[in-house]
């Protein structure tokens, strides 16, 4: 994809929050640290749609602390790059606006191509409940496929994702084929030495993210796990390892209660 123009970049850098309110920008999500629009800037060569999303925090001891740490903003722009570059499909990054350090208190943007068609994994599988019974199987069988895939490439590559939720996790059925990408790269990482309990933690989190959406069966669980298991230097049988997530996730919930949320 062609890069943005440079009077563009200019604009962005003099005034960020411009896409936050022109006449096209659609919402789309807002967040205790973060607001995400759809909204429209100009190529090299035409114009596009973009996630343009807004970092900050409500926290002011948080915001002292990122203070002294790589901007949200531009972390995530170099990290879905690498991404990119490991053959991990995510929106590719377009544009980062990080505030000078004299000024880190102040919010950070990212622009990401926007990945028309796509939609949050719990969103995709109830689009999925009108279809005929053998045209909805293949569909879920090649999703749960796909996101093991995806994830167990994600490890095995090196890079960890601790907010794996719905969310987080994009679907799309492009022409009979299904595309999966992993977004919201601020909780993801490339930790030096990546664990096995790092690896099941961030599983952890994608299996209580699934837990109530009536279309992931068990058998679609196991068909993703075993997706996942074939992707990563995993010797361990599935059963042990769906077990050991289970355990992980009973721990999770336990920790919520006490914690009332």
């Amino acid at each position: 994809m062609a890069d943005l123009q440079p009077n563009e970049i200019e604009r962005a850098i003099e005034s960020p929050e411009f896409p936050l309110e022109g006449p096209t920008t659609i919402f789309v999500k807002k967040g205790r640290s973060a607001l995400i629009v759809k909204a429209c800037l100009r190529l090299s060569d035409c114009e596009t749609w973009t996630a343009y999303k807004r970092f900050g925090s409500r926290n002011w001891i948080r915001r002292l602390a990122r203070g002294l740490q790589t901007h949200r903003a531009t972390r995530s722009f170099h990290l879905g790059h690498e991404l990119l570059r490991r053959g991990i499909a995510t929106a590719r990054p377009l544009l980062a606006v990080s505030p000078p350090w004299r000024a880190f208190l102040r919010p950070g943007y990212l622009a990401t191509e926007w990945l028309e068609g796509a939609v949050p994994i719990d969103a995709f599988l109830r689009t999925t409940a009108g279809l005929q019974s053998a045209r909805q199987r293949t569909i879920l069988r090649e999703t749960a496929d796909c996101v093991g895939r995806l994830v167990g490439t994600l490890h095995a590559r090196g890079f960890a994702h601790r907010d794996l939720k719905a969310t987080n996790l994009l679907v799309r059925d492009r022409s009979g084929r299904i595309e999966v990408f992993v977004i919201d790269l601020d909780g993801a990482a490339t930790p030096w030495l990546l664990t096995r309990r790092t690896r099941m933690n961030n599983l952890a989190r994608l299996v209580d993210a699934t837990e109530g959406l009536g279309a992931m069966t068990h058998a679609l669980r196991r068909r993703a796990l075993s997706a996942y298991l074939a992707s990563v230097p995993d010797p361990a049988p599935w059963k042990a390892v769906w077990r050991e997530l289970q355990e992980i996730s009973r721990i999770r919930r336990a920790r919520w209660t006490a914690r009332g949320r």
